[in-house]
């Protein structure tokens, strides 16, 4: 919920001033982020970079807000997870209610998102929302799955979901995606996001972890369907102290106008991003698809931040607060820039923003 400052006394000779119109914006009320920068916000390194305690501060952590989770599946029985799950998602791989992880993937992912703020570990960006979670496949590209996609977008969306976090893409350049081939490689999926993003959907992406210049098919679909850029984000993974992009990370390149950096780890010892696994265990992972989620989680913190909003206006406003300084500046490689969510979460966007 919004608070509104304390009013002061307005001098008289301030009154002609006002009467005209030139009115300033109200002065937020401070706030103190350090109770929210505990060990386990510390120890999940993305966090700090992009200032999420301040939007913790101010009262954003998810509550409320519905993600669906497209990937390899969830263990919700992992205790991170315990009160995570807005429903349980359906496994298209065994044909059933509920996932089961195989490869891990899906957990990691759900982990940098939503893990609980439990002081065991470390917690995810959006620690109070809800996940519901898909298994379309474990060992092929996506497009062996489209019709498992498209189903498992359109449920998320009937079971209240309209944030999609979708950590993978085709591995084709965007720059060689048209309508007509992309209607032949995935033409459900095309169908079902083109109907959801016109119902206020928001989908995001990695760019792909093939340190290209350009991102892959999902992220960069918009250069072939410009109506889907209104509800589209695509993630460039920067290194854990956000000074340069990863050493896998492809740049945002013609995605640059709806794309936004973040965290993702990197190789190495100690360089990547802290989740847990489909054991329990938490363990570190890198890459774009990791930085994706922590979009995903910022998008559903900030929209408890702002309810009266919708997620396509959250994600414009997201781009829009972007910090766009210093290295940030270079959007071929860093789109609108770093995501910030002190400054998104400082003043509230205007409500009529498309």
């Amino acid at each position: 919920m919004l608070q509104i400052a304390n009013i002061s006394i307005i001098p008289a000779l301030a009154l002609p001033l006002l009467l005209t119109g030139c009115l300033t914006n109200p002065v937020q009320p401070a706030i103190d982020p350090t109770p929210f920068e505990t060990p386990e916000y510390q120890a999940q390194k993305g966090l700090a970079i992009i200032h999420a305690s301040s939007l913790y501060a101010r009262g954003g952590t998810g509550q409320g807000v519905a993600v669906a989770l497209i990937d390899s599946g969830l263990n919700s029985n992992v205790p991170e997870f315990q009160g995570r799950l807005r429903d349980p998602g359906f496994d298209h791989v065994e044909n059933r209610v509920g996932t089961f992880d195989r490869i891990g993937h899906g957990t990691q992912m759900a982990g940098i998102l939503a893990a609980n703020k439990d002081d065991q570990g470390m917690h995810g960006v959006a620690f109070n929302a809800q996940l519901i979670p898909f298994r379309f496949g474990d060992d092929n590209e996506p497009f062996f799955f489209d019709s498992e996609i498209a189903q498992s977008w359109q449920a998320g969306f009937d079971k209240g979901a309209l944030i999609f976090n979708n950590s993978w893409a085709n591995a084709i350049p965007a720059t060689e995606i048209n309508e007509a081939r992309y209607k032949q490689v995935m033409p459900e999926s095309l169908a079902t996001a083109r109907k959801l993003v016109q119902h206020g959907a928001v989908f995001v992406f990695p760019t792909g972890n093939e340190l290209k210049r350009e991102p892959l098919a999902e992220p960069g679909l918009p250069l072939a369907l410009p109506e889907l850029e209104k509800g589209w984000i695509a993630v460039v993974a920067l290194k854990n102290d956000g000074s340069a992009i990863n050493a896998k990370s492809n740049y945002c390149g013609v995605a640059a106008a709806w794309c936004i950096a973040v965290p993702g780890g990197d190789s190495g010892a100690d360089q990547g991003l802290l989740t847990t696994n489909k054991d329990g265990q938490y363990v570190q992972t890198a890459g774009t698809s990791p930085a994706a989620a922590l979009v995903s989680g910022a998008m559903a913190a900030l929209q408890s931040r702002y309810p009266e909003l919708m997620p396509q206006q959250v994600r414009a406003h997201l781009l829009a607060t972007a910090n766009r300084t210093g290295i940030y500046g270079n959007s071929e490689a860093y789109g609108q820039g770093l995501l910030d969510l002190e400054a998104a979460s400082r003043q509230a966007p205007d409500s009529s923003i498309d």
